[in-house]
């Protein structure tokens, strides 16, 4: 099978864990002075680099399973793994 070029050209996905409030993208952030997750606006690129990011959608799901089992104010986000390069311009 041949791949073309363009297919790897952004090298290998990553999966983040979004919701939205009000029309706009948060996404989960790992604060580690607080030693807690926490959502961010990603309204710029600087944003997203900050955001919590895993490179198998699986990893990125087990991460979200943890998070509604385990932190009640996040639980009730509606939460879910996206692309990540669904965010980036």
């Amino acid at each position: 099978m041949r791949y073309h070029s363009s297919v790897f050209a952004s090298g290998p996905m990553s999966y983040v864990i979004v919701t939205w409030e009000w029309g706009e993208p948060l996404a989960i952030t790992a604060n580690e002075k607080a030693n807690k997750f926490e959502l961010i606006p990603l309204d710029s690129d600087t944003a997203i680099n900050k955001i919590f990011s895993h490179p198998y959608r699986a990893g990125a799901q087990q991460i979200l399973a943890w998070i509604n089992k385990n932190d009640e104010a996040l639980a009730c986000k509606n939460l879910e793994v996206r692309d990540e390069a669904q965010f980036r311009k």
